[in-house]
Protein backbone atom coordinates (compact mmCIF):
# COMPACT_ATOMS: atom_id res chain seq x y z
CA UNK A 1 0.00 0.00 0.00
CA UNK A 2 1.31 3.45 -0.92
CA UNK A 3 0.98 5.78 2.10
CA UNK A 4 -0.88 9.06 1.54
CA UNK A 5 1.19 12.11 0.70
CA UNK A 6 1.38 14.47 3.66
CA UNK A 7 2.18 18.17 3.60
CA UNK A 8 3.71 18.26 7.08
CA UNK A 9 5.24 15.53 9.18
CA UNK A 10 4.11 14.45 12.63
CA UNK A 11 4.97 11.15 14.26
CA UNK A 12 5.83 9.42 17.53
CA UNK A 13 9.22 7.84 18.12
CA UNK A 14 9.90 5.23 20.87
CA UNK A 15 12.98 6.50 22.70
CA UNK A 16 15.98 4.16 22.73
CA UNK A 17 19.77 4.21 22.86
CA UNK A 18 20.07 5.34 19.24
CA UNK A 19 17.94 8.41 20.03
CA UNK A 20 20.76 9.77 22.21
CA UNK A 21 23.62 8.75 19.93
CA UNK A 22 22.89 9.64 16.34
CA UNK A 23 19.27 10.03 15.22
CA UNK A 24 15.64 9.11 14.70
CA UNK A 25 14.17 7.03 11.88
CA UNK A 26 11.16 8.58 10.10
CA UNK A 27 8.33 6.06 9.49
CA UNK A 28 7.26 5.65 5.88
CA UNK A 29 3.64 6.49 6.80
CA UNK A 30 4.68 9.89 8.19
CA UNK A 31 6.90 11.06 5.34
CA UNK A 32 5.95 14.13 3.34
CA UNK A 33 6.40 14.55 -0.40
CA UNK A 34 9.46 16.72 0.31
CA UNK A 35 11.02 13.89 2.27
CA UNK A 36 10.21 11.19 -0.26
CA UNK A 37 12.04 13.24 -2.90
CA UNK A 38 15.37 12.69 -1.10
CA UNK A 39 17.39 10.13 -3.07
CA UNK A 40 19.51 7.37 -1.53
CA UNK A 41 22.66 8.85 -0.10
CA UNK A 42 21.12 12.33 -0.21
CA UNK A 43 20.55 14.70 2.68
CA UNK A 44 18.93 18.04 3.47
CA UNK A 45 19.57 20.46 6.36
CA UNK A 46 16.84 20.82 8.96
CA UNK A 47 16.22 22.98 12.01
CA UNK A 48 15.23 21.25 15.25
CA UNK A 49 13.48 23.16 18.04
CA UNK A 50 14.04 21.87 21.59
CA UNK A 51 12.20 23.43 24.51
CA UNK A 52 13.31 26.97 25.24
CA UNK A 53 16.85 26.42 23.97
CA UNK A 54 18.37 27.75 20.76
CA UNK A 55 17.46 25.72 17.65
CA UNK A 56 19.89 23.07 16.45
CA UNK A 57 20.80 22.55 12.79
CA UNK A 58 20.89 18.87 11.84
CA UNK A 59 20.00 16.91 8.70
CA UNK A 60 17.62 14.39 7.23
CA UNK A 61 19.51 11.67 5.38
CA UNK A 62 18.40 8.88 3.06
CA UNK A 63 20.63 5.93 3.92
CA UNK A 64 22.46 4.44 0.98
CA UNK A 65 21.46 0.88 1.85
CA UNK A 66 18.92 -1.56 0.45
CA UNK A 67 15.90 -0.33 2.48
CA UNK A 68 16.92 3.32 2.03
CA UNK A 69 15.67 4.35 5.46
CA UNK A 70 15.10 8.06 6.07
CA UNK A 71 16.53 9.42 9.31
CA UNK A 72 17.16 12.56 11.31
CA UNK A 73 20.92 12.53 11.93
CA UNK A 74 22.66 14.54 14.62
CA UNK A 75 25.78 12.55 15.56
CA UNK A 76 28.33 15.30 14.84
CA UNK A 77 29.96 17.66 17.33
CA UNK A 78 27.79 20.53 16.10
CA UNK A 79 24.69 18.70 17.40
CA UNK A 80 26.11 17.77 20.80
CA UNK A 81 23.69 20.15 22.50
CA UNK A 82 20.70 18.26 21.03
CA UNK A 83 22.04 14.89 22.16
CA UNK A 84 22.67 16.20 25.67
CA UNK A 85 19.18 17.72 25.78
CA UNK A 86 17.56 14.39 24.88
CA UNK A 87 19.76 12.46 27.29
CA UNK A 88 18.96 14.90 30.09
CA UNK A 89 15.22 14.74 29.47
CA UNK A 90 14.96 10.96 29.13
CA UNK A 91 17.83 9.67 31.31
CA UNK A 92 15.58 9.13 34.34
CA UNK A 93 12.98 7.20 32.33
CA UNK A 94 12.68 3.44 32.69
CA UNK A 95 11.15 2.78 29.27
CA UNK A 96 7.99 3.52 27.34
CA UNK A 97 8.78 7.18 26.75
CA UNK A 98 8.05 8.83 23.42
CA UNK A 99 9.45 11.67 21.38
CA UNK A 100 6.84 13.53 19.34
CA UNK A 101 8.29 15.03 16.16
CA UNK A 102 6.21 17.69 14.42
CA UNK A 103 7.07 19.75 11.36
CA UNK A 104 5.99 23.32 12.13
CA UNK A 105 7.40 24.81 8.90
CA UNK A 106 9.12 23.23 5.89
CA UNK A 107 12.11 21.31 7.30
CA UNK A 108 11.71 22.91 10.74
CA UNK A 109 10.77 20.38 13.42
CA UNK A 110 9.71 20.55 17.05
CA UNK A 111 11.01 17.73 19.26
CA UNK A 112 8.54 17.31 22.12
CA UNK A 113 9.19 14.69 24.85
CA UNK A 114 6.28 12.61 26.14
CA UNK A 115 7.58 11.09 29.38
CA UNK A 116 6.34 7.90 30.96
CA UNK A 117 6.02 9.64 34.33
CA UNK A 118 3.37 11.81 32.65
CA UNK A 119 1.34 8.65 31.98
CA UNK A 120 1.01 8.78 28.18
CA UNK A 121 -2.48 7.62 27.26
CA UNK A 122 -4.84 7.54 24.32
CA UNK A 123 -6.90 10.63 23.59
CA UNK A 124 -9.16 12.13 20.94
CA UNK A 125 -6.69 14.45 19.23
CA UNK A 126 -9.01 15.78 16.54
CA UNK A 127 -12.61 15.47 15.39
CA UNK A 128 -14.51 16.07 12.15
CA UNK A 129 -18.30 16.51 12.16
CA UNK A 130 -20.71 15.75 9.31
CA UNK A 131 -24.33 17.02 9.50
CA UNK A 132 -23.63 17.99 13.09
CA UNK A 133 -22.33 21.18 14.68
CA UNK A 134 -20.17 21.45 17.79
CA UNK A 135 -23.07 22.45 20.02
CA UNK A 136 -25.10 19.42 18.93
CA UNK A 137 -22.09 17.15 19.39
CA UNK A 138 -21.75 18.29 22.99
CA UNK A 139 -25.29 17.04 23.58
CA UNK A 140 -24.17 13.44 23.06
CA UNK A 141 -22.96 12.17 26.43
CA UNK A 142 -21.82 9.01 24.67
CA UNK A 143 -19.07 10.93 22.86
CA UNK A 144 -17.71 12.06 26.23
CA UNK A 145 -17.85 8.46 27.43
CA UNK A 146 -15.71 7.37 24.50
CA UNK A 147 -13.20 10.12 25.25
CA UNK A 148 -13.03 9.08 28.90
CA UNK A 149 -12.56 5.44 27.91
CA UNK A 150 -9.62 6.34 25.68
CA UNK A 151 -8.04 8.47 28.40
CA UNK A 152 -8.02 5.41 30.68
CA UNK A 153 -5.97 3.39 28.16
CA UNK A 154 -2.27 3.94 28.82
CA UNK A 155 0.32 3.83 26.08
CA UNK A 156 2.47 0.70 26.26
CA UNK A 157 5.52 0.23 24.06
CA UNK A 158 4.72 -3.47 23.81
CA UNK A 159 1.13 -3.03 22.60
CA UNK A 160 -0.09 -3.52 19.06
CA UNK A 161 -3.43 -2.45 17.61
CA UNK A 162 -5.12 -5.63 18.87
CA UNK A 163 -4.01 -4.83 22.40
CA UNK A 164 -5.45 -1.32 22.19
CA UNK A 165 -8.67 -2.65 20.66
CA UNK A 166 -8.97 -4.99 23.62
CA UNK A 167 -8.51 -2.19 26.17
CA UNK A 168 -11.03 0.03 24.39
CA UNK A 169 -13.48 -2.88 24.28
CA UNK A 170 -13.13 -3.49 28.01
CA UNK A 171 -13.68 0.17 28.80
CA UNK A 172 -16.78 0.65 26.65
CA UNK A 173 -18.44 -2.63 27.64
CA UNK A 174 -17.82 -1.66 31.26
CA UNK A 175 -19.83 1.51 30.62
CA UNK A 176 -22.80 -0.35 29.19
CA UNK A 177 -22.00 -0.31 25.47
CA UNK A 178 -23.29 -3.24 23.41
CA UNK A 179 -20.54 -5.03 21.51
CA UNK A 180 -20.67 -6.60 18.03
CA UNK A 181 -24.18 -5.48 17.12
CA UNK A 182 -25.78 -6.58 13.85
CA UNK A 183 -26.89 -3.66 11.72
CA UNK A 184 -29.38 -5.92 9.89
CA UNK A 185 -30.48 -9.25 11.37
CA UNK A 186 -30.35 -11.01 8.00
CA UNK A 187 -26.81 -9.84 7.21
CA UNK A 188 -23.52 -10.68 8.85
CA UNK A 189 -22.35 -7.06 9.12
CA UNK A 190 -21.79 -5.89 12.68
CA UNK A 191 -20.74 -2.61 14.24
CA UNK A 192 -18.15 -2.72 16.99
CA UNK A 193 -20.31 -0.91 19.57
CA UNK A 194 -23.77 0.61 20.03
CA UNK A 195 -25.45 2.52 22.82
CA UNK A 196 -28.59 4.67 22.75
CA UNK A 197 -28.57 4.76 18.96
CA UNK A 198 -24.88 5.73 18.72
CA UNK A 199 -23.08 3.25 16.47
CA UNK A 200 -19.28 3.07 16.72
CA UNK A 201 -16.56 1.53 14.59
CA UNK A 202 -12.99 1.36 15.92
CA UNK A 203 -10.87 1.24 12.77
CA UNK A 204 -7.28 0.35 13.58
CA UNK A 205 -7.22 -1.93 10.54
CA UNK A 206 -6.20 -1.73 6.92
CA UNK A 207 -7.12 1.48 5.13
CA UNK A 208 -8.72 -0.41 2.24
CA UNK A 209 -11.53 -1.78 4.41
CA UNK A 210 -12.78 1.32 6.20
CA UNK A 211 -15.39 2.25 3.59
CA UNK A 212 -17.41 -0.69 4.86
CA UNK A 213 -17.75 1.17 8.17
CA UNK A 214 -19.76 3.87 6.42
CA UNK A 215 -21.97 1.20 4.84
CA UNK A 216 -22.69 -0.15 8.31
CA UNK A 217 -23.66 3.30 9.55
CA UNK A 218 -26.08 3.81 6.64
CA UNK A 219 -27.69 0.43 7.22
CA UNK A 220 -27.96 1.14 10.93
CA UNK A 221 -29.68 4.43 10.11
CA UNK A 222 -32.24 2.75 7.84
CA UNK A 223 -32.93 -0.42 9.81
CA UNK A 224 -32.00 0.46 13.41
CA UNK A 225 -32.90 4.16 13.61
CA UNK A 226 -29.30 5.07 14.35
CA UNK A 227 -28.90 8.62 15.68
CA UNK A 228 -25.17 8.94 14.99
CA UNK A 229 -22.28 7.03 13.43
CA UNK A 230 -18.85 7.49 15.03
CA UNK A 231 -15.62 6.33 13.40
CA UNK A 232 -12.51 6.09 15.59
CA UNK A 233 -9.19 6.04 13.69
CA UNK A 234 -5.58 6.46 14.83
CA UNK A 235 -3.95 9.71 13.82
CA UNK A 236 -1.17 9.43 11.26
CA UNK A 237 1.46 9.85 13.99
CA UNK A 238 -0.05 7.07 16.14
CA UNK A 239 -0.64 4.81 13.12
CA UNK A 240 2.98 5.28 12.01
CA UNK A 241 4.17 4.28 15.48
CA UNK A 242 2.02 1.13 15.46
CA UNK A 243 3.16 0.25 11.94
CA UNK A 244 6.82 0.67 12.86
CA UNK A 245 6.38 -1.58 15.90
CA UNK A 246 4.59 -4.07 13.67
CA UNK A 247 7.47 -4.06 11.18
CA UNK A 248 9.97 -4.63 13.99
CA UNK A 249 8.03 -7.64 15.22
CA UNK A 250 7.70 -8.95 11.66
CA UNK A 251 11.48 -8.74 11.20
CA UNK A 252 12.08 -10.45 14.54
CA UNK A 253 9.69 -13.28 13.67
CA UNK A 254 10.67 -13.59 10.00
CA UNK A 255 11.83 -16.97 8.72
CA UNK A 256 14.36 -16.98 5.91
CA UNK A 257 16.13 -14.14 4.16
CA UNK A 258 13.14 -12.43 2.56
CA UNK A 259 12.32 -9.09 4.17
CA UNK A 260 8.88 -9.05 5.82
CA UNK A 261 6.19 -6.66 4.64
CA UNK A 262 3.96 -4.86 7.11
CA UNK A 263 1.01 -3.08 5.53
CA UNK A 264 -0.14 0.33 6.70
CA UNK A 265 -3.32 1.02 8.60
CA UNK A 266 -6.14 3.49 8.47
CA UNK A 267 -5.60 7.04 9.72
CA UNK A 268 -7.81 9.91 10.83
CA UNK A 269 -6.20 12.20 8.27
CA UNK A 270 -7.23 9.90 5.41
CA UNK A 271 -10.84 9.80 6.63
CA UNK A 272 -10.92 13.57 7.20
CA UNK A 273 -9.54 14.21 3.71
CA UNK A 274 -12.10 11.95 2.05
CA UNK A 275 -15.27 12.67 4.05
CA UNK A 276 -16.06 15.95 2.24
CA UNK A 277 -16.19 13.98 -1.03
CA UNK A 278 -18.19 11.08 0.40
CA UNK A 279 -20.52 13.08 2.61
CA UNK A 280 -23.22 13.56 -0.04
CA UNK A 281 -24.15 9.90 0.52
CA UNK A 282 -24.72 10.22 4.26
CA UNK A 283 -28.00 11.69 5.50
CA UNK A 284 -27.18 10.85 9.12
CA UNK A 285 -24.78 12.69 11.44
CA UNK A 286 -21.30 11.19 11.41
CA UNK A 287 -18.31 11.92 13.62
CA UNK A 288 -14.77 10.98 12.63
CA UNK A 289 -12.44 11.10 15.65
CA UNK A 290 -8.65 10.83 15.57
CA UNK A 291 -7.03 8.76 18.32
CA UNK A 292 -3.57 9.87 19.37
CA UNK A 293 -1.23 9.62 22.35
CA UNK A 294 -0.65 12.38 24.87
CA UNK A 295 0.72 12.89 28.37
CA UNK A 296 -1.77 13.46 31.15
Amino acid sequence: MIPPVLEYVKFLHPVGASTFKYGVTIPVEAQSERMRAIDKGGKVPVTILIGTEEPVVAEIRRLNNKPGHLQFRYENKAQERLRQYLLGVFSSQTGGSLLEVEEVAPFTFLFKPILNNATPCLQISDMLLHRLDKKEAKGFAEIDQIGATLAAVEYDAGFNQSDYNGRINEGLVGQGWNREQRVVNELGLKCDFEKNGIWVEVEFGNARSYYQDYVKFMLAKKYRNARLGLLLCPTTSFAALLCELGRQRARENAVGERSPVYSGMMSYEKAARELPYLGFMFEMPIVVAGVGVGGS
